[in-house]
């Protein structure tokens, strides 16, 4: 039997899957463009990857908000954003961030209650759904644009 964790990380893989072709089929001109301004493709796709880095960080208060491009997501010219090849890196390293938190936890560790989270009452597997729950919302706004766009959405896993 599968553990709960690989269950998760395989969640996430097609997630991240349909994030990666999302960024391939925007071209280079349209990545960095768009109205509202919260929806500008890399505006979107960096606030996805930062969040799941900073929610899989062994350390939450010692996570570097726009540490790794030197830029805010939510606030720079969009000019400033990071281009697509940095954005794909990016995804990469946190792919294989979360994947790596995951399966640190066996099943009961997944069930047990977040020392970061306890007053809320979550578990270690709250925090990893509320994070794909995250990440399918942004998800679904950038597919949304590539809709508005014509361009062709990655087809759902």
């Amino acid at each position: 039997m599968e553990s709960l964790a690989s269950v998760v990380v395989n969640q996430f893989d097609a997630a991240w899957d349909m994030l990666g072709e999302a960024i391939q089929a925007i071209d280079e001109e349209a990545w960095r463009a768009g109205a509202p301004s919260h929806l500008v493709p890399a505006r979107l796709v960096y606030h996805i990857l930062e969040t799941a880095d900073y929610y899989a960080h062994p350390d939450l208060s010692a996570f570097e908000w726009s540490g790794r491009f030197g830029v805010d997501w939510e606030t720079a010219n969009a000019g400033n954003l990071p281009d697509q090849g940095a954005i794909a890196e990016y995804l990469r390293n946190v792919r294989f961030k979360v994947a790596a938190w995951l399966v640190s936890h066996d099943d009961s560790g997944l069930l047990a209650p977040d020392a970061v989270f306890y007053e809320e009452g979550m578990t270690h597997l709250d925090r990893a759904l509320y994070v794909l729950r995250h990440t399918h919302q942004h998800t679904g706004e950038l597919f949304a644009v590539l809709r508005e766009r014509d361009i062709p959405r990655p087809a759902w896993r």
